[in-house]
């Protein structure tokens, strides 16, 4: 009889409904809409309904918790090196997960060089962003990371999911990072993966110009013609000279959309990635295209333990398809085109994937042309373009014969996706040298990249007291690093031979206390 029980908002009937539209994907002013259809007076509110919704799903998420907890507890038991992290808010209520099994953090060990990171994907019954860590393997295979599934799409929310990654990753932070175009995102990236290069997915940018830049397409039909002629070229005072004249054409200024991207223009633009390794990806497609293979195993009614079950079956299939691909490129041999010494290293060397895109650079080779522009002492610099094509087109290539032969070309390809273009390959072949040089052979491309007789490596970060699987991994790579960077300098190799023998005394007299007694 009480007033604020008589009011059908309040009443159990009226909440089931709303909880049913809800569940059925109805928007709060459509689940007013349909309540307030079945009385003359509006008996419930949009308010009302976000209210009676939001108090649902924090019940509900609070159960699961819990539950969630527990499966991660028993996955960690089964796995000693699997991790998780879960963001409770002061209510102790689950904002936030993120976690990632041992061979997903070995394979970021491997190929940490860089990483696609996305948000788009909804699917679970509370609408929580699930948000995926991934990359691109040895046979150029989508590889998944990591995995975590967010309150909101806050800085404040990024920032904590990137410091776990860190953690996880026992403090490793990707070479590069690919992203959409969010402002919170990138703030996030710019406090926690300080060295990290940042680059905008491709396919959203073109997304957004289209969308901006009707204006202009509409006034000069020349638009895009000359969009092309600026985004495409190779050195950055090229591109920022292109980039006034634009400017200068077609009015652009702060406010417009193409303004404000410029000042942004070190995260899209390909000028100032040239020299940046990003396995060849430019969009979060990939991202993407791992989300799509989830939808035959979620759905938006999914709970949170389903979901991180299904999602470990979805990931069995993933890396089943890895295996197979090994298991192909150490059973197959390499079958060749051609008689070239370069092709035969490759053929050897290389996944059965990475070796056909190297064969299609080599079969490349026959259309080209190279020209001598000049030559200072060991270097010399050729032009090499199609035959047919206006010179204009070519591109400088400079090959330097001392040593162990080194090349680099204008189109930066092996800078970019690590492996040789045809234009070098082109004139090595001319100049016969005999195989391809250690530098331009990327361990992440090798057959034995991942591939292991006995199983995956177990590497582990907890226990901090000792020197674990973990520890080693990250000093051999820096060693290696430090290897390839010294090069052919005498003084800086002398200082790391200086170092080895010290420490090699060191280690020597250490065994001889310990055999003593």
């Amino acid at each position: 009889m009480h007033h604020s029980h008589s009011q059908f908002r309040n009443n159990k009937s009226c909440k089931n409904l709303i909880e049913q539209l809800g569940g059925s994907n109805f928007k709060p002013a459509q689940i007013k809409n349909a309540i307030n259809s079945t009385s003359n007076a509006p008996v419930v509110s949009t308010n009302q309904v976000i209210a009676h919704l939001r108090a649902l799903r924090e019940n509900n998420m609070s159960k699961e918790a819990v539950t969630v907890a527990n499966h991660f507890q028993k996955r960690k038991s089964e796995d000693p090196n699997f991790y998780f992290e879960l963001e409770l808010d002061t209510n102790g209520t689950l904002r936030s997960m993120f976690w990632a099994d041992s061979r997903a953090r070995e394979a970021y060990l491997t190929f940490t060089d860089v990483i696609i990171f996305d948000v788009t994907y909804k699917t679970n019954r509370f609408k929580m962003p699930f948000a995926p860590f991934t990359g691109v393997n040895h046979h150029r295979q989508s590889t998944l990371f990591g995995c975590a599934l967010l309150a909101d799409e806050r800085e404040e929310t990024f920032t904590w999911l990137f410091e776990q990654w860190l953690t996880c990753m026992f403090g490793k932070a990707p070479g590069a990072i690919i992203t959409d175009m969010d402002g919170a995102m990138r703030n996030a990236i710019r406090k926690v993966f300080l060295q990290t290069r940042h680059r905008f997915c491709s396919w959203h940018i073109k997304k957004h110009l289209l969308e901006h830049v009707a204006d202009m397409r509409d006034a000069d039909s020349n638009f895009y013609k000359d969009y092309n002629h600026w985004f495409f070229r190779r050195k950055i005072e090229d591109s920022e000279t292109e980039w006034k004249t634009m400017v200068d054409k077609y009015g652009i200024d702060e406010s417009h959309w193409l303004g404000k991207m410029w000042d942004l223009r070190e995260h899209w633009v390909p000028a100032y990635w040239r020299d940046t390794f990003t396995a060849g990806m430019t969009s979060s497609q990939r991202s993407e295209s791992i989300n799509s293979f989830f939808d035959g195993y979620v759905n938006q009614n999914t709970s949170l333990v389903e979901f991180l079950s299904q999602y470990d079956k979805a990931l069995v299939e993933r890396r089943k398809a890895e295996s197979e691909e090994d298991f192909k490129s150490k059973n197959t041999i390499a079958k060749l085109n051609t008689t070239s010494p370069l092709e035969r290293k490759a053929g050897e060397f290389y996944t059965k994937k990475m070796f056909n895109i190297f064969q299609d650079e080599t079969m490349g080779t026959f259309a080209l042309w190279k020209d001598k522009l000049g030559k200072n002492g060991n270097v010399v610099e050729y032009s090499v373009g199609i035959r047919t094509d206006d010179k204009k087109k070519y591109v400088r290539v400079l090959f330097d014969s001392s040593n162990d032969a080194t090349a680099t070309c204008e189109c930066a390809k092996f800078e970019r996706e690590g492996i040789l273009c045809r234009h070098v390959i082109h004139v090595m072949d001319r100049k016969q040298v005999p195989t391809i040089p250690k530098r331009y052979l990327l361990k992440r491309w090798s057959i034995d990249a991942r591939y292991r007789a006995g199983g995956t490596t177990s590497v582990t970060q907890e226990d901090t007291s000792g020197v674990n699987g973990l520890k080693r991994w990250c000093l051999m790579s820096t060693w290696q690093q430090l290897i390839e960077k010294v090069g052919n300098d005498e003084i800086l190799f002398k200082k790391m031979t200086d170092f080895c023998t010290e420490l090699a005394v060191e280690v020597e007299k250490k065994e001889k206390e310990i055999v003593a007694p």
